[in-house]
């Protein structure tokens, strides 16, 4: 496996409470893929169509095509939200600053591609209460503080922190932080 597949295969797994889950920003759907191995179903959006094709793609590779469903579409439109019912939520926005050379991380969460501010908002009004935020390793739970009670995982693999995932779940009740070791796996 890839390192996104065992970051993908760890989302899953601590997701496996829920039936069905949905990702924006989903990119050639690695993520996705993983859900549909645990999960009764997994959603992908991404606006770029070529990623969704290469998720397509990824998925009959895998085998879980039958599981699974990609979609050309804004992650902010509305409409494509409500369209979308599942119990949990994966947020990948890009962090890469626009404009901005040499390239570099977003520091807060309005400089993300779509904004996560406005994407959670979205998210948690239209689709799920139950939100799993890809964020740089800058972001703090000063950063997030707005979104309420949230468990950071700090993903850690050829002992650099390479990014963060940030549970908003309903059994959150207040904030924890963990590393995640992907040593063996993402050489």
């Amino acid at each position: 496996m890839s390192c996104p597949e065992f970051v993908g295969e760890h989302i899953a797994k601590s997701l496996a409470q829920f039936k069905t889950a949905v990702e924006l920003c989903c990119a050639t759907g690695m993520i996705v893929v993983q859900l549909a191995k645990h999960l009764k179903s997994a959603c992908g959006v991404d606006i770029i169509p070529s990623r969704i094709e290469d998720a397509k793609k990824n998925a009959v590779l895998y085998g879980v095509e039958e599981r699974t469903n990609f979609i050309v579409g804004d992650a902010l439109d509305p409409d494509l939200l409500k369209s979308l019912p599942a119990d949990v939520a994966i947020l990948d926005p890009e962090w890469n600053m626009q404009g901005v050379n040499p390239p570099t991380h977003a520091n807060n969460i309005d400089d993300t591609q779509p904004s996560t501010r406005e994407m959670f908002n979205l998210t948690k009004r239209y689709i799920t209460p139950n939100v799993v935020i890809k964020i740089p390793k800058s972001f703090t739970f000063e950063t997030l503080s707005e979104f309420g009670q949230c468990r950071i995982e700090n993903i850690i693999w050829d002992g650099n922190l390479r990014f963060k995932l940030a549970y908003f779940l309903n059994n959150i009740a207040k904030n924890q932080e963990m590393d995640i070791f992907l040593i063996n796996y993402c050489l």
